[in-house]
């Protein structure tokens, strides 16, 4: 695992520091939310979770979408306001569990990076609360960890392992299965999940091309896909 520049008020969530494959994984990332974006033909964007903005500044460089990101840290959004500025981006403070989220008006795209996994004694609350946030036509684009890869199910399913990633005590990983029922249950359709991505953060720079070339393979395969890292599902409203 990657060292880390930056953590929040609690200790708990962090973002890693900018070495080896982590710049080129966050980017991959940050250009799918691009994607599901234009997918759509979104004209308003909310990031949940935004952290220190750089996927939201990534979405707002990429896009003609107004992007508002939203994160319960101050250390976070300090760092984001500090940091990127545009015309069609900002940053709020917001609590989805115990705030008002809809005096932020409605989405035509509602997105994070490893957000659900936190809020899984609520998911379905959550996620029926962003239901209301998005548009008719709009939809859902997150990323998940995937709890039988086997770099994930040490840190989720170990003692040693929640304790080294620094943990929240609630949090866990999904299965693709078991993401997909706790979705639909909470009133979206058309649900897709596609379970890909072998770039782990932190990997040395010498191991990058070796895993990129590999991976195409590793997720072309039924025998290997379920291996991968990630869940990238997207839903409809």
């Amino acid at each position: 695992m990657s060292k880390f520049k930056i953590q929040d008020e609690r200790g708990f969530n962090q973002v890693f520091s900018p070495v080896g494959s982590t710049p080129l994984r966050a980017t991959r990332r940050n250009d799918w939310f691009v994607s599901q974006a234009r997918r759509v033909d979104a004209k308003r964007v909310l990031e949940i979770g935004c952290g220190t903005g750089e996927a939201a500044a990534h979405v707002a460089r990429h896009t003609n979408a107004e992007v508002i990101g939203v994160d319960l840290s101050d250390a976070f959004l300090d760092h984001a306001n500090a940091t990127h500025r545009s015309s069609n981006l900002r940053f709020e403070k917001l609590d989805l569990l115990g705030g008002n989220p809809h005096v932020l008006g409605k989405f035509d795209l509602i997105y994070g990076n490893g957000i659900l996994h936190h809020l899984v004694l609520q998911l379905e609350s959550v996620l029926c609360t962003l239901r209301e946030m998005t548009h008719g036509a709009g939809g859902l684009a997150f990323i998940e960890p995937n709890l039988v890869n086997p770099y994930c199910a040490f840190i989720f399913g170990t003692r040693v392992g929640r304790r080294w990633a620094r943990l929240e005590p609630d949090e866990m990983a999904f299965t693709a299965g078991r993401l997909r029922k706790r979705v639909l249950a909470s009133g979206w359709s058309e649900v897709d999940i596609s379970t890909k991505d072998f770039l782990l953060p932190g990997l040395p720079n010498p191991c990058i091309k070796p895993t990129l070339a590999i991976e195409p393979l590793l997720e072309a395969s039924v025998a290997t896909r379920w291996l991968a890292q990630s869940h990238f599902m997207t839903a409809r409203a």
